[in-house]
């Protein structure tokens, strides 16, 4: 079984001492920027050790999850929010998103000097990946600074999924000049979808959540429409903070996971499951057949050996509905996360875990 990985990883210590230190100004950004280029160089080393087959740069350059790729378009600015109350879900960010005019491709986006760096360090021992945060939670992210009402900064809903579509669908195009083999992209729009609270309150702005799946699942699609067929595409599906999805409400049929995993058309999904709830992987019986599904089991945020006997159950029972040959195994999520929160888990225990899973799995 082929062993997977969602792309971020904790960097080592003396990268961690760099930001802190560049956040104080102690050291310049080309002091930062060649420890980074350490790190990556570092991460890419580790990876191709533990027998990966798709690399990434461990996402390791970022400040926030999304927002490092969507201040790189076109018609997006960020805006510093010093002081005063804003709505959003991360308390400390205060670097916002601002529509300054139509979305569109940056050709002189950092991500390309960044891959480039990435697929030089690579040298063609192994194929090199790009995540990039899901189109959807850009589209949601404009529902939620418009209260529901995207038409306040855009001309029209419909335009803007074009737009955001075809910015993501030439971002991929160069991509693949510069020799990316794998786009993955990090959704949790489809997870929220899922969550109550998060519903209610679209629903009381007036938000119809069926359109808005729509929406959804026309944004995605359209931003890998006409990548070439050598290019792997893949998306992860997560439930954002909670991580694994509600899978349990799957049937309920104002749902959106059952239209998402029949009809997102990708090569490759990523899927976390608690490996306690048996019950979570009826929903798999959505996805077409001949596609890949790699069920993320492992937990990413404890340095604390993982169950494999329960595991290769959970591996057995979701093969009932999915080609063993299909499956791999990952875990849930990234080892980072979107911020360089500090936890339990060491830069070390990453790259063990990971060894573990090869010599249990593959």
């Amino acid at each position: 079984m082929e062993i997977e990985v969602i792309g971020s990883f904790l960097p080592n210590e003396d990268l961690m001492g760099a930001r802190l230190k560049y956040d104080s100004k102690q050291i310049s950004r080309q002091e930062l920027d060649a420890i980074e280029n350490n790190a990556v160089r570092d991460i890419v080393e580790r990876q191709i050790e533990c027998g990966l087959h798709y690399i990434t740069s461990g996402e390791i350059r970022r400040k926030h999850w999304a927002n490092d790729f969507w201040f790189g378009l076109e018609g997006i600015t960020c805006e510093r929010v010093d002081s005063g109350r804003i709505y959003q879900p991360v308390e400390a960010a205060t670097d916002c998103l601002r529509i300054s005019g139509r979305i569109s491709y940056n050709p002189a986006h950092t991500f390309f000097a960044d891959f480039i760096f990435l697929r030089d360090t690579v040298k063609g021992r192994a194929k090199c990946r790009q995540t990039l945060p899901s189109p959807a939670n850009l589209l949601l992210e404009i529902y939620n600074l418009t209260e529901g009402h995207p038409e306040m900064v855009y001309p029209s809903v419909e335009l803007l999924i074009d737009d955001i579509a075809e910015a993501y669908r030439r971002t991929s195009l160069r991509l693949h000049e510069l020799a990316c083999d794998s786009i993955l992209l990090d959704d949790t729009a489809c997870g929220l979808m899922c969550d109550d609270n998060y519903t209610k309150r679209l629903l009381q702005g007036g938000v119809d959540l069926m359109e808005l799946h729509r929406q959804i699942l026309t944004v995605i699609n359209a931003s890998l429409e006409g990548l070439p067929d050598g290019m792997e595409t893949a998306v992860y599906l997560s439930g954002g903070d909670t991580v694994v999805p509600e899978w349990e409400v799957i049937d309920y049929p104002d749902n959106i996971m059952p239209k998402a995993l029949s009809s997102i058309k990708i090569d490759k999904f990523f899927l976390p499951f608690d490996i306690g709830n048996d019950y979570s992987l009826e929903v798999l019986r959505h996805i077409p057949d001949k596609k890949k599904v790699v069920l993320g089991l492992i937990d990413a945020h404890s340095p604390f050996p993982d169950d494999t006997a329960s595991i290769t159950g959970v591996i057995l029972k979701a093969s009932k509905h999915i080609a063993q040959s299909s499956l791999e195994i990952s875990p849930r999520t990234g080892f980072k996360l979107s911020s360089y929160a500090f936890r339990g888990l060491s830069s070390e225990d990453q790259w063990r875990k990971i060894h573990e899973l090869n010599e249990v799995f593959s």
